[in-house]
This record gives C-alpha cells, structure tokens and sequence, in this order.
C-alpha cells in the first residue's frame, strides 16, 4: 500500500465531521511507500529437498486458497513443510492488507510483513481465547490474526485440548490457510 493515511477518531461525531471536512487534523500515522522485498524467512519452501508429494500438495494449497492437514510421524518434516509455506503465497492487494492492518490494530500489535500473507504460530498450548479471541478486554485472537495468511497448528503435543482442536474449525473464515500437524 502506497500513500496510505490512516486517521483514528474516538467518536462517530469526529469521524463524520472528519468526511465532512469541519475537522482537520493530522493522520495518526503514514505508511511510508514500502520497497518490494519479501519478509525474510530463515526457511524457504525452494530449498527443501525431497518431500515431491506433500511440496506439490502445499503449491496447490497455495493456489487454490485450500486448507492443509499434514499428520505423519514426528521428524518427518511436516513442521519445516509449514514454516516454509508462506514463502510461496503472493502478495496481498491493497483492499486485504488494509483488513490486515486493521485486525493487527485492532488486537494492538504490530504488522511487520505488510504485503505478505500473515503466519501466525501460537503456541501449542495456547488457550481458546488466545486462539478464536474475546476474553475479559476482546480482542482478535490467532485466527483472526492469520486472516489471509498461514495459521499454523502443532497439535502433537499431547497437552493440546481437544477444545482447542475444534476451536478454529468453526471459527475459520474464507481467505485462510490453516495448516494442522498431527502426529501419526
């Protein structure tokens, strides 16, 4: 996103006063234009050796917009495969970064890889709040997080409930990539 001002107002008042024009005041922040170079990855997905099937696998994935479930014994690579797979995903456009941004925000932390899909790893015991959000002060919780980009789910610890193993399949919506480990 180039040239992009972004202004935070308290009320609905000051924000239509703000279209109206009767209020001018300076945006909360500029987004400066941005060089075209890729968040850095310790891992990229092209130097991967091996694993043909499940890499064909992640590229139609990517492609298509399609959910992921890998489940295999531990060691075999299903965690390196996920890592990497946000080095394949394009860009976002301009209207999907600004629902990016808005989410990070909104939960306020900071969006580092603008115009690159978000991946978002919690931890694998992370609660279902922490996961789905809400909580006592709501906020977007990591599936609202990975909107357009990558969650990614290891659930082969044995403390993952299995609360939280549902949690995201009734919560995921359109334009996510869920990436789930399993142990086999």
């Amino acid at each position: 996103m180039q040239n992009f001002n972004c202004v935070f107002v308290q009320t609905l008042d000051e924000a239509v006063q703000r279209l109206q024009g009767q209020q001018v005041f300076s945006p909360f922040f500029h987004l400066p234009p941005t060089v075209d170079t890729p968040p850095k990855h310790h891992r990229d997905f092209q130097h991967i050796i091996g694993h043909q099937q499940a890499k064909r696998a992640l590229e139609i994935a990517a492609a298509g917009a399609h959910n992921v479930l890998m489940i295999g014994p531990p060691g075999c690579g299903k965690s390196l495969l996920a890592e990497t797979f946000p080095t394949i995903l394009p860009r976002l456009s301009n209207d999907t970064q600004l629902e990016v941004l808005s989410l990070y925000k909104l939960a306020g932390e900071p969006c580092a890889n603008r115009g690159y899909p978000p991946f978002r790893h919690p931890h694998h015991s992370a609660s279902s709040v922490s996961l789905i959000g809400g909580g006592t002060h709501p906020k977007p919780g990591e599936v609202s997080l990975a909107h357009h980009g990558v969650l990614f789910l290891s659930l082969r610890v044995p403390g993952t409930t299995k609360k939280c193993r549902k949690a995201p399949r009734r919560e995921i919506a359109a334009g996510l990539f869920l990436l789930m480990v399993l142990q086999n």
